[in-house]
C-alpha cells in the first residue's frame, strides 16, 4: 500500500568495485540514515552507506506508521523493579524526545509523509481492561508528564468509534502517525543532498579485521573503513558480526488494509478519528483511518514465514477486523504485507559501541521504531564520534547488549511459547 502511494526511484546504485570510508553503516532504514546524516552534518566525517535491499526496505517502510511511545514490551512497573524510578523516568523521557525528534525530522527536512492525527489512543478490548488502562493513564501523567484523558466507552464512542470491542479508551500526547515510505525516502533525499554515498542491493556478506581496520567484503566490492554502524534492527544477518549473534529474535507482524470506505459506512461506528489505535489485548491490534479512508489493521504475524502462512495469516485477520466491526463484513481487503520487528531479552532498544571493537549498534524497538529509531541513530552518531558509550546522557536502559538467547536456534520455539501463553491470558482477558 505504501509503495502504491509513495512510487518514488532514488536511482541508486550497488557497490560495484573496492572503496574507503572513515566510516560504514550497514543498513538503509531510519537508523542508519540518521546516524549518517548527523555524522555529516554535526561532524563533517567522510560516511558510507550500504544496503541489502532498496532504501528502507526493512521495517522502516513496512510498518503502520504509527509514531508511539514507549519502545519497549516491559510495563512500566516491571521496568521500575529492574532499574528504579529515575532511570525508568529518564527512559520514557527519552521515548517522548523521540516522538519529538521525528516530528523535527518532517518539519526541518519538509518531508511530505501525510501526518495525521495528534495523540494516541489506546482502547480497553474488554470491559475488564478499562480500568487498568485507566491506571496505566494515571501512571503516565504523574510519573512520566504525559498529555492524557480517559473516555468511558459512551465517550470514545463519539471521539473515536464504537464496535464489539470498545469498552472506554485513554489518549496520550505526543503522537501521530505517517506514511513511513514516504517519511524514510525524505530522508535519504535529505542524506544524498548532504552527499552521503549510498548504495542499495548492497549486502555485507562478510567483515575481515586488519590491523585497525575493517574490510566489509560484498558480491561486487569492499569498503575499508575504520569504524562500522550496524542499523539492520530485526533484520540482522547472523554470523556477521560473533558478538551480535543469537541476540535478537525477529517476529514477523502483518498488516491489512481495506478498500477505501464511504462516509456511510464510517458512520456504522462512527469512527471519525485519524489517531492511531492500539487495544489492550496481549497480543494486540493496531489500527488507524487512513487518509483516503481506508482501514490499516495490524497484528503478530505468522511463525513461518512461507506465502501460503502469509496468505492465511492475513484471512484470519480480516476476520480479527470484521469481529470489532461486523457491519463491515462486506467490505473488501486491498493489501496485505509483513516485515519484522526485533525483540530481545531486554524487551528495550539496545545503543552501544562492541568492546574493544570499532563496531556501534542501535536495535530492538519492539515495534515501535517511527519514535525511537531516529533518535537512536542520533544518538549513534554522537556515540561514534567520540568512542564512549559513556558520554550518552540517555537512561542506562537502552545502554548495552541484550543477553544471548540460549540455544538460539530454538527461538521461533521458544516465541511460539510466549504467544500461546498470551493468548490464553487475552482469551481470559487478563
Amino acid at each position: 500500500y505504501w509503495e502504491a502511494t509513495s512510487a518514488e526511484n532514488l536511482n541508486l546504485d550497488k557497490l560495484q568495485k573496492d572503496t574507503n570510508s572513515e566510516i560504514v553503516v550497514i543498513g538503509g532504514g531510519y537508523t542508519g540514515l540518521l546516524c549518517a546524516i548527523n555524522l555529516i552534518e554535526n561532524y563533517n566525517l567522510n560516511v558510507v552507506l550500504v544496503e541489502a535491499g532498496k532504501v528502507g526496505w526493512g521495517a522502516s517502510s513496512r510498518n503502520a506508521g504509527f509514531c508511539c511511545l514507549p519502545p519497549s514490551k516491559m510495563s512500566f512497573k516491571k521496568m521500575q523493579s529492574i532499574y528504579g524510578r529515575e532511570e525508568t523516568k529518564k527512559f520514557f523521557q527519552n521515548s517522548i524526545e523521540g516522538v519529538y525528534y521525528t516530528k523535527e525530522l518532517i518539519e526541518n527536512y519538509n518531508i511530505d509523509c501525510d501526518i495525521t492525527g495528534k495523540n494516541n489512543f489506546v482502547v480497553a478490548h474488554h470491559k475488564n481492561k478499562f480500568d487498568q488502562i485507566k491506571e496505566q493513564a494515571e501512571v503516565y501523567q504523574s510519573e512520566f508528564g504525559i498529555e492524557t484523558k480517559v473516555y468511558s466507552k459512551e465517550e470514545f464512542n463519539d471521539v473515536g468509534h464504537g464496535g464489539t470491542e470498545q469498552f472506554g479508551a485513554f489518549s496520550y500526547k505526543p503522537g501521530f502517525a505517517i506514511n513511513p515510505l514516504k517519511f524514510v525516502n525524505g530522508l535519504a533525499k535529505q542524506a544524498l543532498a548532504l552527499k552521503l554515498k549510498i548504495h542499495e542491493y548492497t549486502k555485507v556478506n562478510k567483515i575481515e579485521k586488519e590491523n585497525s581496520s575493517y574490510l566489509l567484503r560484498t558480491n561486487d566490492g569492499s569498503i575499508k573503513t575504520k569504524k562500522i554502524v550496524v542499523a539492520t534492527n530485526g533484520f540482522y544477518q547472523e554470523g556477521l558480526i560473533p558478538e551480535m549473534d543469537a541476540r535478537i529474535l525477529p517476529v514477523i507482524s502483518n498488516i491489512i488494509v481495506t478498500r477505501p470506505l464511504t462516509e456511510e459506512e464510517l458512520s456504522l461506528y462512527n469512527y471519525n478519528t485519524y489517531a492511531p489505535i492500539a487495544n489492550s489485548k496481549n497480543l494486540l491490534y493496531y489500527y488507524r483511518k487512513l487518509p483516503d479512508n481506508r482501514i490499516l489493521f495490524g497484528t503478530r504475524g505468522d511463525f513461518e514465514g512461507s506465502n501460503q502462512s502469509n496468505l492465511n495469516r492475513a484471512k484470519d485477520m480480516e476476520k480479527f477486523l470484521k469481529n470489532i466491526f461486523p457491519k463491515w463484513n462486506n467490505i473488501a481487503i486491498d493489501y496485505n504485507w509483513r516485515g519484522l520487528i526485533a525483540l530481545s531479552q531486554k524487551l528495550t532498544p539496545s545503543i552501544g559501541k562492541i568492546d574493544n571493537e570499532e563496531i556501534y549498534y542501535g536495535f530492538g524497538y519492539s515495534g515501535v521504531g517511527v519514535s525511537a529509531a531516529p533518535w537512536t541513530g542520533k544518538q549513534l552518531s554522537k556515540l561514534v564520534f567520540s568512542s564512549n558509550s559513556k558520554e550518552l546522557n540517555i537512561s542506562k536502559i537502552y545502554k548495552g547488549l541484550p543477553k544471548k538467547f540460549i540455544f538460539p536456534q530454538l527461538r521461533v520455539f521458544y516465541f511460539r511459547l510466549a504467544v500461546l501463553f498470551y493468548r490464553i491470558k487475552d482469551k481470559l482477558n487478563i
